[in-house]
């Protein structure tokens, strides 16, 4: 297919498809970090985002995340918040200098069934770009789209790598996993303008 054709298909995409923007309050994410002597948890907000759809498939999107709303949830109050400082911190996600990461989906593949697909696209943390695949389970009616899913990510992709055994030696029990583990829950609504 010629790139000409590609473009045209692509702008016919946009013009015919109708924009959901991402209900912030509704939809949620859930992360897992895991260590050798056990893991933490706790959740993290989206700032902002879309989805266009046309004939219920998704043609593209973008969802931005509010990286200074890390927090934890396994702990006491005070180790609660002084994890979420070191995850914010330079040895993690450095917060103050990349305060948002972003996922843009590229394209939408279905299998097997129209609810299990796969989302491909480019994901941003610390202005750090990787392609990665997404599965989730995808429901489309007229006014709403909702999305759930788990993807693990490895986080040395993007220059984290505080904790890696895959970078240091003689961590021992201070070794922290690589991957991180994502339990999203996005749900869009159609844009009446």
């Amino acid at each position: 297919m010629s790139k000409k054709i590609v473009l045209i298909n692509f702008i016919l995409s946009i013009m015919f498809s109708t924009q959901y923007n991402i209900d912030i309050e509704e939809s949620n994410i859930f992360w897992i970090g895991r260590k050798i002597t056990g893991e933490h948890y706790g959740t993290i907000n989206i700032k902002t985002g879309y989805i266009n759809i046309d004939n219920n498939s998704i043609t593209d999107g973008e969802i931005v995340i509010d990286m200074e709303s890390i927090l934890v949830l396994d702990m006491s109050e005070k180790y609660n918040k002084k994890l979420e400082s070191h995850l914010k911190s330079v040895d993690f996600f450095d917060v103050d200098n990349f305060p948002i990461a972003s996922f843009k989906i590229k394209n939408m593949y279905n299998f097997f069934m129209i609810d299990n697909i796969i989302f491909e696209g480019d994901l941003n943390i610390k202005d750090i770009e990787v392609d990665i695949s997404v599965p989730a389970a995808i429901s489309i009616n007229n006014s709403i789209a909702e999305s759930i899913g788990v993807i693990n990510i490895n986080r040395t992709l993007f220059g984290i790598t505080y904790g890696s055994g895959s970078f240091f030696e003689d961590l021992a029990d201070k070794a922290i996993d690589d991957q991180f583990t994502l339990k999203f829950k996005i749900v869009a609504k159609r844009d009446e303008n």
